[in-house]
């Protein structure tokens, strides 16, 4: 059995367990979300599962530390964002702090989180390497704030973001990714996996901020460790529904003049849900869609040519997109 498979199966278990121990013992009113006109669950769910998905990850990434490949330095780095990063999400959770405070906390989060990629780190070669640093924590910024908002019904984050980052664990199992994002991965996609048998249909158990806004930095950090391996439109085409669902939520957000930093419920999962559509309708075409995707990624790692790529790309394009219009429509 690989390494990347035990550390796979050693975040599944963990974080089950602890979320299980917190479930049963914490209050049944601690952390607990009320449905409001917002709402997606069915049911009054509680926001604890951050408490146990985040120290999972941070806690084996120590223990793995060695067989990653990423330096003292780096792990220092995503270790003291992530803790932060879970302290101002539990905060917010159960205080909800301003605005300000916690986008000033995220965007530092976001700068270690780049910082910790290293001064040799860079995609674009015609850029600075200051000018990519604030690219990149723009980019990070943006992907933990969408991690949290996409957090809005049963098993999102697992088809959503789960699929992906396990695609990656599962390249590197194979030597077609770097070893780094490979571990971070498994750990990432193991915890989640964890987090599931709690957030399944009807949820009991959401992320809170607490999970997403930490998820939200480690799994941009590990996409951007694929792409500098890979390509960088190979590590957009993972988590393309995501992207995609969060950018035209944004745009369409902001042309009604709307504060894309408050919470809502205008994505088009959210959309369809509302619509009509049952959770398992709804999670399933976007678990089949990052099925596909990851399968479409795979062809090309085995044949890495440019007519592959572009084909990879506009065909998983396409296949999203008509995703997402779908959801809208309804």
């Amino acid at each position: 059995m690989s390494q990347i498979v035990i550390a796979f199966i050693s975040a599944m278990l963990l974080c089950a367990v602890l979320l299980a121990v917190l479930y049963y013992l914490l209050p049944r009113h601690f952390l607990a979300a009320q449905k409001n006109a917002r709402s997606n669950h069915t049911i009054p769910a509680r926001q604890i599962g951050g408490l146990a998905l985040v120290p999972t990850i941070l806690i084996l990434l120590g223990v793995f530390h060695s067989l990653t490949g990423l330096s003292g330095s780096t792990v220092v780095l995503l270790e003291f964002s992530g803790w932060l990063l879970w302290l101002t999400g539990l905060l917010d959770d159960r205080y909800d702090i301003s605005v300000r405070l916690r986008l000033s906390v995220q965007l530092l989060g976001a700068v270690l989180g780049v910082a910790a990629l290293g001064n040799d780190f860079q995609l674009f070669t015609f850029l600075p390497f200051w000018l990519e640093f604030c690219l990149l924590v723009f980019v990070m910024l943006v992907w933990i704030n969408v991690t949290n908002f996409m957090d809005g019904l049963d098993l999102m984050t697992v088809s959503g973001l789960g699929i992906p980052v396990l695609w990656i664990a599962g390249f590197a199992s194979l030597g077609l990714a770097g070893m780094s994002a490979g571990y971070l991965a498994a750990l990432i996609a193991g915890a989640i996996i964890g987090f599931a048998f709690f957030n399944r249909h009807p949820a009991k158990v959401f992320l809170g901020d607490s999970g997403s806004l930490p998820l939200g930095m480690l799994s941009c950090f590990a996409l951007l460790l694929f792409a500098q391996e890979t390509s960088i439109w190979l590590a957009l085409l993972l988590p393309l529904y995501y992207v995609l669902d969060a950018s035209t939520t944004i745009i369409l957000r902001l042309r009604e003049g709307e504060n894309i930093f408050e919470a809502h419920s205008r994505h088009a999962y959210q959309k369809a849900k509302r619509a009509g559509r049952s959770v398992w309708a709804v999670i399933g075409s976007v678990a089949l869609l990052n099925a596909a995707l990851g399968a479409a990624v795979f062809i090309w790692l085995l044949k890495p040519e440019l007519w592959v790529e572009l084909s990879v790309c506009f065909a998983g394009l396409a296949v999203a997109s008509a995703l997402l219009l779908k959801f809208r429509a309804s």
